[in-house]
């Protein structure tokens, strides 16, 4: 056992040493780092921070709580599920390796790199230290608190690993896993604080707090922090991450007994698309809007009929909350009452496939997408996020605001639909390298460059719930603000609507940079091009930023020294825009022809 485990260990670590990958992720690190010395630097120059030290330390902190919780939905996730995709599982049982054995040989290596990029940031992190603000016994404490917070994620990137067949089903149980207990923390603590309980839930709560990572940071970053380096939560992480290895291990031979089979899983995916297509969709959405608008007309009513509450006095949010709800949970069912009433309307298949251009449109729709059942999918998801934003502002708050509900519905929206977009377009071209399938699409009489677009079309339609969220909140909240800005009619409104639109311009063209990161990613790495992508992009955009800012910084100063005035300034303000907007276009273009020569080099290979 311990020669398997050792042979194990042995290759991860000489294959990772050897993976582009990885060393480009400690560069990046190294970038966030100096970066972030930078503006530190630049504040104890300029007397804009009281503790740059402290300011620095904290960008530090949250980039590595972002790369640890990242790790553990991308890094973690494949650590088993990739020999099951490439089918060597059974293998490693056959050369006598033992679960336990396999288990401690795939981890260890990654664990081991984790806890590495920890270790090799440790002595530069003290510069903190002498920019003040900043004492040895926090940073030591952050990073063990950190170390512990790798141990736990690698234990559920480990168990998900080995119960899911596929790296992409993997990562998503561990997404939930992370963000439910974030929402659900955030939600109870916006709740506790604006409404009174018994003294034992408040116990409760303080109690199931030690499992959190951002109360044991705001703790330890708090002024005058004088506890003890290693906490409660440290210890709580090490414990779980230790228990998630051992029900890992329990289950490891009952989940592996029985060798992946794509076409199983196919069948039975392919048995429920065939039953519910999106004929039967769009005619569940005919019947559900009328009963939308019903309830949204007799909400009010029913609700003061039952509790005696004046019909006046009925929140607007419990309107919107029901809205939502009804939709949530109403379209699902109506459909499956649409399917059972004509199951012979629909045939046995999921849909005769789309002709000429359109066919790879059709197949990404229902194989990458998920179908009708995806959208569907979709919809209530977004319509149970819409709800629960309305009833934790009308709870919180008191008084729902209809223009921060758009705001939130136009951010979550653009956000959850950028990330849909991204894995649509990652998996699907992933699955065409798996498959070894490029070469045939470059044989068909149409261009890469049209291959692309189908790619991207087929993402796009998948789309409507989160692009239905993003219009509506972006309609409520940009129209009544560029009215509010236009109206003014002075300079200042100009230069405010120009930036308001220089914004968009940015914002699209770095969702168009993410897109095609990822794009780049999926064609060159196996797993984790997603996280790879957003990584990049956010450095992209931090560097960006600064460079902005101490551009707009010096404009203001030299127009002030000279006495410039008025033009100066607005120069000051725009042109890091536009010089924001050049680049980026700049790289958009770059990488869109780089993924091509991408393509056609793999599609040569193959």
């Amino acid at each position: 056992m311990l020669r398997g485990t050792l042979a194990l260990m042995t290759r991860g670590l000489r294959f990772d040493c050897r993976r582009w990958q990885m060393h480009a992720l400690r560069f990046l690190l190294v970038g966030f780092f100096l970066l972030f010395l930078f503006i530190a630097w630049v504040s104890s120059l300029t007397a804009l921070g009281s503790a740059p030290g402290l300011d620095f330390f904290w960008s530090i902190t949250f980039t590595n709580y972002a790369f640890v919780t990242l790790a553990g939905m991308s890094f973690f996730t494949s650590t088993i599920t990739e020999e099951k995709e490439e089918q060597t599982l059974g293998l490693l049982k056959m050369a006598g390796v033992n679960p336990l054995g396999i288990l401690l040989g795939k981890l260890g290596p990654r664990l081991v790199n984790a806890l590495l990029l920890l270790a090799i940031q440790f002595p530069f992190v003290q510069l903190a230290v002498t920019l003040g603000g900043v004492l040895h016994r926090q940073v030591q404490a952050v990073y063990i608190t950190l170390a512990g917070y790798i141990v736990l994620m690698a234990g559920v990137g480990l168990i998900a690993s080995v119960i899911a067949h596929e790296t992409r089903r993997a990562a998503l149980l561990v997404s939930l896993a992370i963000l439910v207990p974030l929402a659900a923390q955030v939600f109870v603590y916006g709740i506790f604080s604006s409404v009174t309980f018994p003294t034992g839930v408040y116990e409760t709560i303080d109690w199931f707090s030690i499992w959190s990572v951002v109360e044991r940071l705001r703790t330890v970053m708090s002024l005058g922090f004088d506890g003890s380096p290693i906490g409660r939560q440290f210890y709580t992480h090490m414990a779980a991450g230790a228990a998630l290895f051992a029900v890992s291990w329990l289950v490891f031979e009952r989940c592996t007994r029985q060798p992946h089979s794509p076409t199983r899983s196919r069948e039975v995916s392919h048995n429920v698309r065939r039953r519910i297509r999106f004929r039967s969709l769009g005619t569940a959405m005919l019947i559900t809007a009328p009963v939308l608008l019903a309830v949204l007309l007799a909400y009010s009513h029913v609700r003061s009929a039952v509790t005696g509450i004046a019909f006046q006095r009925v929140p607007t949010y419990e309107v919107v909350v029901a809205v939502c709800v009804t939709l949530a949970v109403g379209l699902p069912i109506i459909t499956l009452i649409v399917v059972a009433v004509r199951p012979t309307a629909e045939g046995g298949d999921i849909g005769e496939c789309w002709p000429n251009a359109r066919s790879i449109v059709w197949k990404d729709l229902n194989f990458v997408s998920g179908g009708a059942v995806g959208m569907l999918a979709r919809f209530s998801l977004y319509s149970l996020i819409t709800g629960l934003i309305a009833f934790v502002m009308g709870v919180l708050s008191g008084d729902w605001d209809p223009t921060a509900q758009a705001a939130w519905m136009f951010g979550v929206g653009l956000v959850g639909g950028t990330l849909e977009l991204a894995s649509h377009l990652g998996r699907s071209l992933r699955s065409e390298v798996q498959s070894q399938t490029l070469s045939t699409l470059t044989l068909l009489p149409r261009s890469i460059r049209s291959l692309l677009w189908a790619k991207v079309a087929g993402g796009l339609a998948s789309l409507i719930p989160a692009g239905t969220m993003t219009l509506i909140g972006g309609a409520f909240t940009f129209v009544p603000l560029m009215t509010d800005i236009a109206t003014d009619g002075n300079t200042d409104s100009l230069v405010g609507v120009l930036l308001v639109l220089m914004t968009v311009v940015v914002v699209v063209l770095e969702i168009l940079v993410f897109l095609e990161l990822t794009a780049f990613f999926a064609l060159t790495i196996r797993w984790g091009y997603v996280v790879l992508a957003l990584i990049c992009t956010y450095f992209m955009n931090t560097t960006g930023w600064i460079v902005g800012a101490l551009l707009s910084l010096g404009g203001l100063i030299g127009g002030s020294s000279t006495g410039g005035g008025r033009i100066i300034g607005i120069l000051a303000v725009v042109l890091p825009w536009i010089l924001a907007i050049g680049i980026t276009l700049a790289v958009v273009v770059a990488l869109y022809y780089a993924i091509q020569s991408r393509i056609r080099r793999l599609a040569g290979q193959s």
